[in-house]
């Protein structure tokens, strides 16, 4: 387990979160959201909080909405879908 998912997963549990929020097969990380991953199709992002190039991970429908957004706004993609 990396560094990066030790502090997301004690973070999580911190804020009331599913331990594995945003972590891939987890939970999506959208806190509005939470569907869980496992099996899904799912999307990442990095994360801009904590400047490790880690990854955040979402459903598609979250990352549909961040896609439209950034779209709308004429900014660049930010969720991708993982291979």
């Amino acid at each position: 387990m990396s560094m990066f998912e030790r502090a997301k997963r004690r973070r999580n549990l911190q804020e009331g979160y599913p331990e594995d929020k945003g972590l891939k097969d987890g939970h999506c990380n959208r806190s509005g959201c939470l569907a869980p991953l496992a099996g899904q199709p799912q999307y990442s992002m990095m994360d801009h909080e904590t400047f490790t190039d880690a990854r955040l991970f979402y459903c598609k429908p979250c990352a549909d909405r961040f896609t439209a957004w950034d779209e709308s706004i004429k900014s660049p993609i930010r969720c991708r879908p993982e291979q």
